[in-house]
């Protein structure tokens, strides 16, 4: 304990001690108020750098909105969805930082705004854009542009009442400051004034402590923290000297344990940022692969190729995909990693299967009862998790994704649970995109009502196979058919009993030819069945065949008894009566021609 200085002083000058120790602890609080407000000062710039961040978030995202919609693009919807996905962590923090209800009320509602504009405008506009298959004009729509102008107007409010009070709390730092200047010169005229009344050697001690104390501090000021007071003896001042060199040692220490906390900080963020590019980068890989696909077919294989690169840092995982137009058992498109293999009847037990609902399974920890039997086939630690790809006619399939425990990694396990939902979602749109261009196709080739293929089809695969005759020099027979008197059929019966006789014989038709002949309706009651390779005695056999199958056919009708069909066929064969389609198809329909006047019911070969 000291003693020496302090009894010397009690005697001989008490009052430039009482001076000097006022001095150091009012410069003390003076300095702690100036830091913090110093810190208020940093804490409202990055609230306004925030704010800014989230008017820019806005703005990259209605123009890269505005691009796709202009351009069809899929590149514009990067600047897009990266604004979705930084919005809700740059409001979150705002709102973590601001105090205040109107600020709060101001966020929350330029949150509303912003989720507004996503579900009335943004969205609306990409799946418009996406099913149109053209680009819509560049211009905002009026509701976008009053949801625009209405978050500028909210958010520029918010920045302004902020920039208010940063100007409120720079002054009182300014003031701050200045106080603790004069807190310092005070104390120093006043312990100066002090030495002067007492003894000298008292003033020497006291003028190379006081100077030894103040380079010392402001050395630590400039940010020299490994400064210490020298001052040897056992009084007061050599107790002061030890307590701010025991005061410095400390703050060094929470320094130094602070940067290198904020280097592993940055390091962590660094590595995350990677992570999430790769991730974003995977994604955006598999989006522009599966819309470059034409069949399902192509798009599964796409999956299979892409799947185990978009999900690198999952345990595994597997893809289940489902024909609902189908009554074959569902499919397993891909596995990857070290997830277990489950087999059909042990797939079709998982939940997201039955419940349409994302199973999300953290094992040991979650309940027993609420885990897909697949999973506890197989109980591996970590999280699972099963998304169904729920498509507008149903579930296309299910998702499966295996992490391993990660310590202290809750928030990235989220992370990832977020991300592999989104790539679940543009699984979903990308299939039902190939699969409603596999319908359109389709359509595109088939007659609405019998299901044969139609008229385009006959004539672009008529050239194709008289192409392939040509060069493998076999003949090709064309067999046109028409229904004989199919007009007072309905007229008498009406036409709805006429389209089930169109759709009778195109069955039986369908259910009578070689797998490699191709039936078509030609038009009205015509009908005209492509006969690849078949010579003119094969074709002619196999017309009379089909003729007696109509004739014994029975079309039921509300009469007393069912209604009997006759056909009429014309038959013609490459290259004897004709050599390209036009030929060919026109001699077909004068031999046909012929079978009419001839009395129906009647097979004709073309006249070479």
């Amino acid at each position: 304990m000291p003693h020496s200085f302090y009894a010397r002083m009690v005697i001989a000058a008490v009052m430039p001690f009482m001076v000097m120790l006022t001095g150091c602890i009012t410069l003390y609080q003076a300095s702690q108020a100036e830091q913090h407000t110093a810190r208020s000062v940093a804490q409202t710039l990055g609230v306004i750098a925030d704010a800014n961040h989230l008017m820019r978030l806005f703005m990259d995202a209605e123009t890269a909105q505005r691009g796709y919609a202009l351009t069809r693009d899929g590149d514009y919807l990067a600047p897009y969805q990266r604004a979705l996905s930084m919005f809700p962590r740059t409001l979150g923090t705002l709102r973590d930082s601001v105090q205040g209800e109107t600020q709060q009320q101001r966020l929350a509602r330029a949150n509303r705004l912003f989720r507004q504009w996503v579900k009335n405008v943004a969205n609306v506009s990409i799946v418009e854009t996406q099913g149109n298959g053209s680009g819509l004009p560049g211009a905002a729509t009026p509701a976008s542009k009053r949801l625009v102008d209405e978050f500028r107007v909210i958010m520029g409010n918010f920045i302004d009442t902020e920039e208010a009070s940063l100007h409120v709390r720079q002054s009182d730092s300014r003031d701050a400051a200045m106080n603790a200047q004069r807190i310092m010169i005070v104390s120093i005229l006043l312990a100066l004034a002090g030495a002067l009344v007492t003894w000298w050697p008292l003033f020497q001690r006291t003028r190379h402590a006081v100077m030894e104390i103040t380079q010392r501090s402001r050395r630590m000021v400039e940010g020299d923290l490994s400064q210490r007071v020298i001052l040897p003896g056992r009084d007061e001042f050599a107790w002061m000297a030890h307590a701010f060199n025991a005061m410095a040692a400390r703050l060094e220490a929470l320094v130094i344990t602070e940067k290198r906390t904020s280097r592993e900080l940055a390091e962590r963020v660094h590595a995350l940022v990677q992570e999430r590019t790769r991730d974003m980068r995977a994604r955006h890989a598999l989006i522009e692969t599966l819309q470059a696909c034409r069949d399902t077919r192509s798009a599964q294989d796409a999956l299979r190729d892409q799947l185990p690169h978009v999900f690198s840092h999952a345990r595994g995982g597997a893809l289940w995909c489902l024909d609902m137009h189908s009554p074959q058992p569902p499919q397993r498109v891909c596995h990857w990693g070290d997830a277990p293999e489950n087999d059909v009847q042990t797939f079709q037990t998982c939940h997201a299967l039955h419940t349409g609902q994302p199973q999300d399974i953290a094992l040991p920890s979650a309940r027993h009862a609420s885990v897909c039997p697949h999973v506890l086939a197989s109980p591996t630690p970590g999280r699972h998790l099963c998304l169904p790809l729920k498509g507008s006619e149903g579930i296309l399939g299910v998702l499966q994704v295996h992490w391993l425990p990660e310590r202290d990694a809750d928030d990235d396990n989220d992370a990832r649970v977020d991300f592999a939902k989104g790539v679940a979602e543009d699984m979903v749109l990308s299939l039902s995109n190939v699969r409603l261009r596999e319908q359109l196709e389709e359509a595109s080739i088939r007659d609405a009502l019998t299901g044969l293929y139609n008229r385009r089809f006959l004539d672009e695969t008529l050239a194709r196979e008289l192409a392939r005759a040509e060069r493998q020099a076999v003949p090709l027979c064309v067999l046109m058919l028409d229904i004989d008197h199919f007009k007072p059929i309905n007229d008498d019966y009406g036409h709805a009993l006429g389209d089930r006789a169109l759709v009778a014989v195109a069955e039986l038709l369908n259910a009578h030819v070689r797998r490699d002949d191709i039936v078509c309706r030609y038009g009205g009651e015509e009908f005209v069945i492509i006969m690849p390779g078949a010579g003119l005695d094969a074709a002619q056999r196999r017309g009379d065949h089909l003729r007696r199958c109509v004739s014994a056919l029975d079309v039921e009708a509300n009469v007393p008894a069912p209604i009997r069909l006759t056909v009429s066929l014309g038959l013609a064969c490459y290259p004897q009566h004709g050599d390209n389609a036009e030929h060919l198809l026109h001699s077909a329909d004068m031999a046909l021609y012929e079978a009419k006047q001839g009395g129906r019911n009647r097979l004709t070969i073309a006249s070479p």
